[in-house]
């Protein structure tokens, strides 16, 4: 099983996998293999980016600026998420090519963030399994909840009933689609950076919002939402730094390993003193596809 995790302390310094220790469900688990921020790695950049060009502009240039700041062994692709998953640019090493499919984005149609998210970890996880590379996943969108194709906005079902649940509880629908997403992602080992662009504080996309930060803290990621246009270029070069420091452990799971359990990680200097990691606590173990 492989495990993306990161130090929590910014002064932590380089681990090595004799420094790793883990347990599944209180049971130890051998570190069979560690690599680490000095070595390769892969990053798929997803934009989800569809409204204000006073938002979408200091995006662009902050994607753009972090990417040529990743080092020469780091590969990107940059993805986009409306209207389908689509791949504007292949994985490359070439900074040029990969700023040019930023700044050539278009900036229209609907948000897609929450469509494509199960895909993309699951093609984030196959791509780490083949190639033996670590992998970084960076999300940067500006969606509203209200205006995806699919309804989320649990319209009164009858307005006469001042008893009627959906009158209560109108962000009851993009609850349940994050949960269902919580379910389909609890297998995936890659963690995801998220960044959303605009804080929006009506009911339905503070759910929304709220939902997004559940599931990447869940998976070992992290989330920032920009309270405003100033905040955008530091919340995407933190995104990036964040991903960029990432390691990835393999652990040796025992021959009857239960189908989900709690994971603990920790590192562990020279001392013995505890250096905190980021990671996924609860995983599932069922087979991935």
């Amino acid at each position: 099983m492989g495990s993306g995790a990161r130090c929590q302390a910014e002064a932590a310094p380089p681990l090595g996998a004799n420094m790793i220790h883990a347990t599944l469900n209180g049971k130890e688990l051998r570190v069979a293999g560690l690599l680490t921020p000095l070595e390769a790695q892969m990053m798929l950049v997803v934009l989800d980016i569809t409204g204000d060009l006073t938002l979408a502009d200091p995006a662009k240039s902050a994607v753009v600026e972090s990417l040529g700041q990743l080092p020469a062994s780091t590969y990107a692709a940059i993805l986009r998420a409306q209207d389908g998953l689509k791949v504007l640019r292949d994985p490359t090493a070439d900074r040029e090519e990969t700023g040019s499919a930023v700044r050539d984005l278009p900036i229209s149609g609907r948000p897609g963030l929450i469509e494509v998210l199960e895909p993309v970890q699951r093609m984030a996880d196959s791509i780490a399994r083949k190639a033996r590379v670590r992998l970084g996943v960076i999300y940067v969108t500006d969606s509203d909840v209200t205006l995806y194709r699919e309804d989320f906005t649990n319209p009164v079902i009858n307005s006469s009933d001042p008893h009627d649940l959906s009158r209560r509880f109108p962000e009851a629908l993009i609850q349940e689609k994050i949960s269902k997403l919580a379910t389909l992602l609890a297998p995936r080992e890659t963690p995801m950076q998220m960044v959303h662009l605009v804080e929006r504080v009506d009911r339905l996309n503070e759910a929304y919002q709220n939902g997004l930060r559940r599931l990447a803290e869940a998976g070992g990621g992290g989330f920032s939402v920009c309270r405003t246009t100033a905040d955008i270029p530091e919340a995407i070069h933190a995104a990036f730094r964040a991903a960029a420091s990432e390691y990835e452990a393999t652990l040796e799971l025992p021959d009857r390993a239960p189908a989900a359990g709690l994971l603990r990680m920790w590192a562990a200097d020279e001392r013995g003193k505890e250096i905190p990691l980021l990671y996924r606590a609860r995983i599932s173990l069922k087979e991935k596809k």
